[in-house]
């Protein structure tokens, strides 16, 4: 093993370092210009300076170097270590995902708009990201209404002989029957483009030409279509602010931190109107520059968009082989600049309050949760308020391709990535109880990474099904979880009933809360979407099962 005080051994060359405890587990990733120089740093007084960085070195019994050719090596190296062992004492984007993107490539036969995740180097046009898929359908809803463009998928392109139905609502141009041919259709698809890119006043010239002239025709149908088309534009999509200082696409950084816990925002500017914004929160132990460089490289991750500037909050060391990165990534010059006036930096201002903001909104959405949680943990005489709860349900019809279902809720929203699903195999007949041990046994039983171990296990049933998945639990070594039952109950005295009894195990009688209660209501959002899962599961075995020749 190599320590810190063996400094004087290290390289001086660019490249990039980890740092691990005793048992091998890697601490933490940094780059540096002169490894011997800043690993000298950290001996000479236990730490550089960052009042995180003694705790860093205390665990600190091995140290290794990994030596590159260039400072956008060393970025590039340390930011795909990053991302592959999550050192606890760097920044790690945990709530990052891929955003949607539209694309439309030219030189298909018959262009059509589709939703991607990823940005590829294949020449086609791509307007995004969008944060909110429901958002980005609400602009292809609208899109479809104003341009008659192909939204069949290219299979049933290509077996269609008649029109489709959008050809009868006059939202296609009927290319898949031979209706319209390429030149005529090029041109709709150039305005569509143009129009996402939120160049509307070009769009709305030409169709005022097009509909003097279908005026002239005297085909007043068609002249009246356009007419109210190009009013709605005008009443909602054209009162966009626009950023007239600031064109081509721009994203503005924002950055807000408190202790170790920070708030990121981009603004995304795209031809010079703000179209979207995304936030990050995460937990950063490093100082701002290295916080922002690593946050910087994990946002523009490969197959992302990339604007053509990038507008920070403060100026960082890596600034030069940073950007030279993300061009290369690119494939054309990507500008990151730090404007301290201007429309510039009145973006990167208004960048900073959507970061504070989003912050304020995280920070009053736990207060309210931990209050939540504290109560459900209260009726439910649980060790501890539940900050990760898996709920548990299964599906089947008589016994008949019986399946399970595992959701996830982190802090009371949903983790989709920690969902799973289970065939359940061996059980005969519908015996649910066996199922749910099967299930939840599997669950627990198995290496698989599931996130973390639960804090509330929620089974979907009553006495029976809590039984069966404490005994599973126990096999497993897991009976530390608290786990508990929800189920409905409809009759009772004879009379029709609607309420919701939660199981303890050890308790005979079941707890019932008021039907509007806050920790009833997490609870029954639990059950149900594990419900939903199975079920859709359920579905699709008995429909691939119906489809199969016989």
């Amino acid at each position: 093993m190599t320590s810190l005080s063996d400094w004087k051994t290290f390289p001086r060359a660019p490249g990039v370092y980890l740092m691990s405890d005793a048992r091998g587990k890697i601490l933490y990733v940094g780059k540096a210009k002169d490894l011997r120089a800043r690993l000298h740093n950290y001996s000479l007084t236990g730490g550089d300076g960052r009042p995180q960085i003694p705790h860093l070195v205390r665990r600190v019994a091995d140290v290794r170097c990994i030596v590159t050719s260039t400072e956008k090596e060393a970025l590039l190296l340390e930011n795909t270590l990053i991302k592959e062992r999550r050192p606890p004492f760097n920044v790690f984007l945990r709530d990052d995902k891929e955003y949607l993107l539209l694309r439309i490539d030219r030189r298909e036969e018959f262009p059509r708009p589709e939703l991607v995740r990823r940005v590829a180097k294949d020449g086609a046009t791509y307007i995004g990201p969008f944060s909110s898929a429901r958002g980005i359908r609400e602009t292809l809803r609208i899109l479809f209404r104003f341009f008659p463009l192909c939204s069949c998928s290219p299979k049933k392109f290509a077996s269609r002989i008649r029109p489709c139905l959008n050809y009868q609502m006059g939202r296609c141009g009927g290319a898949c029957a031979g209706l319209i041919t390429r030149e005529e259709y090029l041109p709709v698809v150039d305005n569509a483009i143009r129009f996402l890119k939120g160049d509307y006043r070009d769009v709305v010239r030409n169709w005022k030409e097009e509909m003097a002239r279908r005026a002239q025709e005297t085909k007043f149908e068609e002249a009246a279509k356009l007419r109210d088309r190009i009013a709605v534009v005008g009443q909602t999509l054209m009162k966009q602010r626009v950023v007239r200082a600031v064109p081509g696409d721009v994203d503005a950084v924002g950055w807000h931190r408190e202790g170790t816990e920070v708030t990121g925002a981009i603004l995304h500017v795209r031809a010079g109107r703000l179209s979207d914004a995304h936030s990050y929160h995460f937990r950063a132990e490093v100082e701002e520059d290295e916080a922002l460089s690593s946050f910087l490289l994990q946002h523009y991750a490969e197959g992302a968009y990339f604007p053509g500037e990038i507008l920070l909050p403060m100026e960082i060391q890596d600034r030069e082989p940073l950007a030279s990165l993300l061009s290369d990534s690119a494939g054309t010059a990507v500008r990151i600049k730090v404007p301290k006036a201007g429309e510039r930096g009145r973006l990167v201002a208004l960048a900073h309050k959507n970061a504070a903001e989003a912050h304020r909104m995280r920070k009053e959405k736990e207060a309210a949760y931990a209050g939540l949680s504290g109560r459900l943990a209260a009726f439910c005489h649980l060790p501890a308020p539940p900050m990760r709860i898996e709920g548990f349900d299964i599906s089947n019809i008589s016994g008949t391709e019986p399946v399970g279902s595992m959701v996830t809720f982190l802090g009371g929203k949903a983790a989709k990535k920690w969902y799973r699903k289970f065939a359940v195999r061996g059980v005969a007949g519908q015996d649910d109880f066996a199922m749910m041990e099967q299930v939840v046994r599997r669950r627990f039983g198995h290496d698989e990474d599931f996130g973390g171990v639960p804090d509330l296990v929620l089974i979907d049933g009553g006495k029976g099904q809590l039984s069966s998945a404490r005994a599973a639990m126990r096999a497993a070594g897991m009976d530390f979880i608290p786990v508990i039952a929800l189920a409905k109950e409809r009759a009772r005295g004879g009379e029709t009933v609607f309420r919701e009894r939660i199981f303890l195990p050890g308790r005979k009688n079941p707890v019932v809360l008021p039907p509007h209660d806050p920790a009833l209501l997490l609870l029954m959002r639990v059950r149900d979407e594990a419900h939903r899962f199975a079920l859709t599961f359920h579905r699709a075995r008995r429909t691939k099962k119906a489809f199969q020749p016989v």
